[in-house]
């Protein structure tokens, strides 16, 4: 089965780089994005540092861009938030996070994996398409050349 966040590749010289992402801080905090790209890049600690698994592979990220209250936005979507999102696209009857609204609700914290480890986020979503961006005239009413 086809990864459900799987897009067409994209021209990362001419993508420029993700808009500031949602948080969660809280439990109990609802956010909201309509998302119009998906893109997997490779994870990384706050100090630029690659998250890697035992293997030595790295860890990677998906990252929605879009708009949330009419501002550009991001959800970098790991962990937890990934089998969340994954079982409302399908409880939607979807195949894709593009052109949907996604809303994420923070339910808990989990238990630590061990001593010393941070707790796991517990996350609820609900996936909902929504119409695609109209294509553009690229040249309007002007002559191109």
């Amino acid at each position: 089965m086809a990864d459900t966040f799987t897009t067409p590749p994209a021209d990362p010289f001419m993508e420029g780089g993700n808009a500031p992402g949602l948080k969660f801080p809280e439990v109990g905090d609802i956010r909201t994005i309509i998302v119009r790209k998906v893109s997997e890049q490779i994870d990384t600690e706050p100090d630029g540092t690659p998250r890697t698994w035992p293997s030595g592979q790295p860890k990677m990220v998906y990252v929605f861009n879009g708009e949330s209250d009419g501002e550009a936005a991001s959800l970098w979507v790991r962990g937890n938030l990934v089998t969340a999102i994954r079982e409302a696209v399908k409880t939607a009857g979807l195949k894709t996070v593009v052109d949907t609204k996604v809303t994420v609700k923070r339910l808990a914290d989990g238990t630590p994996p061990s001593r010393g480890m941070n707790a796991p986020k517990l996350y609820a979503a609900k996936v909902e398409p929504v119409a695609p961006l109209a294509a553009a005239d690229p040249f309007g009413d002007e002559e191109p050349f």
